[in-house]
């Protein structure tokens, strides 16, 4: 052996020799200014390399780094940055799989069946275009509602849940003396038949389904005696095994809903995003004692309550003034306790300290105690209200339980049976097509909740358990004149996710930031979001859907569309890692996981290749 081969190989031995002996805690501090590919690549090096590189203090910095998540834990019932790690790279939707271009103008919403094989969308071409979920994505039905009904356009679709059936809802805006929305049953037992049409007013109510064969809408009026807005929450049957024939023109039903509550506003107020929470018997008394010690904070005043189940709970924990001593005290920002005014910031963000709540009259929040055997289901009717003709601000919660229902119907009938008298009727006008007739005066009814959220609310949704909902809104900006009933406030163009926690009506606060809206306050658009397990999505107007972790609260993915407003985002409830955008643009557009993609490699040749490189490694 030469004397230059003897010297290499000498050098070579303490080469190996060093990163052999090299300390653990060095090869950690190297190791730290590793990326994921390459540290997942050192795993392969040797025993010593491989348990120095899973070190959790890595991954946990690679989260923080690369997600811009720091000062958090690990979410409950996980025990891994590692593998939180690879969730939010590996099992996260954020790869563009297909981009689907059927429809001819701009896509408005989605909505996915519940068992996950099917998506439906609905446009401003007037269609509803229901997909089969699989890659190629297919069309597997179509309907044209411009050229069988004369809508305008279809605003919003929801499957009911056995997935027999779909609703779709229209929005008409051509015909200046014809305003109404209307609601169309289609059965997907039987290629798309239609089932039922119903007028509906006010449009953005768009239905929602009670039960696997009730759905709801409503019937707005104007009272010309009492200059009162009265909008008539109706519910309908349909039976999903008597399609119209295909060759027979839908006749259109109007106003013969059966009538379940009547809402009434001297201030002109509608009512939008009609919704349908579910909740246990078990829940809902939860619910009461939740709220109570909530709202209280004491055993003694909700012990007193207790005593007094049907009166409304009104003593103010910040002030102690008990409104109940005068009840004509409005509801507003100014109200004399002053602990909305006092407590409003908190309130936005969230704080829960026992003496800044604020007291249930000044939220507007009637608590009404429901008994019901365990095991029965009971029902929250959710919609978006206010004190303002266009700025809908408020939310408002009606508990519907089996016996409520019940007592609504044999009402109803009565009415109906009721000799014609001048005591009994008033006259009033159809909003929608001005209309103006003699109807049975019915009594008003009250949300057993209504939640002041300072803002104007843009889009809403449920999780997937019922436990919380979802609300996209916007803030308003500048002062609020909450004695001009017809005000349209000024709002911010940053749209807020709150989340109302329906167990025990605690605001949540501000959860998720960065999507934007634009349009001005009296022609606010729709911008629809949606959750699953890990996740929450969003539309935005800034041609963007927004992508945050539930848990972290971080935006982690941003959805690119080529222009307008992206409307609204869905997630497969059978599978978080697959969700669609849809957009102004025309465009419904199908997001992966590299998990997913990685699946359909051999029939998707433009696959990630640094999601190849980083899937193999897992």
């Amino acid at each position: 052996m030469s004397s230059f081969e003897k010297n290499t190989s000498e050098d070579n031995g303490d080469t190996c020799s060093l990163w052999t002996d090299i300390p653990e805690s060095l090869l950690l501090q190297i190791f730290s200014y590793l990326e994921a590919t390459s540290l997942v690549a050192v795993t392969q090096t040797c025993k010593v390399w491989c348990r120095v590189a899973y070190d959790e203090s890595l991954w946990k910095a690679l989260l923080w780094r690369r997600w811009s998540i720091c000062g958090v834990e690990l979410p409950p019932g996980r025990d891994s940055w590692y593998q939180e790690y690879r969730r939010l790279f590996y099992h996260c939707p954020v790869i563009l799989s297909e981009t689907l271009m059927d429809h001819s103008d701009e896509v408005l919403h989605v909505s996915f069946s519940n068992r996950g094989d099917m998506f439906s969308t609905t446009s401003k071409d007037a269609s509803i275009k229901i997909w089969q979920v699989g890659y190629p994505t297919n069309l597997k039905y179509t309907k044209d509602f411009r050229e069988l009904l004369g809508w305008d356009f279809t605003q919003f679709s929801c499957f009911n849940k056995s997935d027999t059936m779909l609703l779709v809802s229209s929005v008409k805006t051509t015909d200046f003396m014809d305003r109404r929305g209307f609601v169309a049953i289609l059965s997907l037992m039987h290629n798309l038949q239609i089932l039922r049409v119903v007028s509906m007013d006010p449009s953005q109510l768009f239905g929602a389904w009670l039960d696997d064969n009730t759905f709801l809408g409503g019937y707005l009026e104007i009272s010309l005696d009492r200059f009162a807005t009265t909008v008539q929450i109706e519910s309908f049957q349909v039976d999903k095994n008597s399609p119209l024939p295909n060759d027979k023109t839908p006749v259109v039903e109007e106003g013969i809903g059966q009538n379940l509550f009547t809402f009434s506003s001297e201030t002109a107020s509608l009512i939008k995003f009609l919704t349908v929470a579910h909740v246990s018997s078990t829940d809902t008394k939860s619910s009461s004692s939740s709220l109570l010690k909530t709202c209280h904070g004491t055993e003694d005043i909700a012990m007193k309550t207790e005593s007094k189940k049907e009166e409304a709970l009104n003593i103010c924990c910040n002030c102690n003034i008990n409104h109940n001593e005068n009840q004509s005290t409005s509801v507003n920002i100014d109200h004399s306790c002053n602990c909305l005014r006092t407590s409003f910031e908190e309130w936005k963000s969230g704080a829960s300290t026992k003496p800044r709540n604020p007291c249930i009259s000044c939220a507007s929040v009637k608590l009404e105690d429901h008994e019901s055997p365990p095991g029965t289901s009971l029902k929250n009717l959710i919609f978006v209200t206010g004190e303002f003709a266009v700025a809908l601000h408020q939310l408002g919660i009606k508990n519907v339980s089996s016996e409520t229902l019940s007592k609504q119907m044999s009402f109803s009938s009565e009415m109906d049976e009721m000799e014609i008298s001048e005591e009994n009727h008033h006259m009033v006008v159809n909003f929608s097509n001005n209309d103006i007739h003699v109807q049975p005066l019915r009594k008003s009814d009250k949300p057993d909740h209504l939640i002041d959220l300072f803002g104007h609310v843009t889009g809403l949704c449920l999780s997937r358990d019922s436990r919380y909902l979802y609300l996209n809104y916007r803030p308003w900006i500048g002062k609020v004149d909450r004695n001009d009933p017809w005000a349209t406030p000024d709002l911010s163009p940053s749209i807020e996710i709150l989340v109302i926690d329906l167990l025990t009506l605690k605001n949540e606060g501000v959860q998720y930031v960065g999507h934007k809206g634009y349009s001005p306050s009296t022609m606010c658009c729709f911008v629809f979001l949606d959750v699953s397990s890990d996740y929450v999505g969003s539309g935005s107007e800034d041609a963007r859907a927004y992508l945050w972790d539930k848990h972290y609260k971080n935006n982690i993915a941003v959805y690119e569309h080529s222009w307008g407003v992206v409307n609204a985002v869905g997630f497969n409830p059978a599978n978080q890692e697959y969700m669609v955008t849809v957009s102004d643009d025309n465009t419904i557009k199908i997001w992966r996981s590299r998990s997913e993609i990685r699946k359909l490699r051999p029939n998707f040749e433009t696959a990630s290749i640094e999601a190849d490189k980083f899937a193999r490694k897992f």
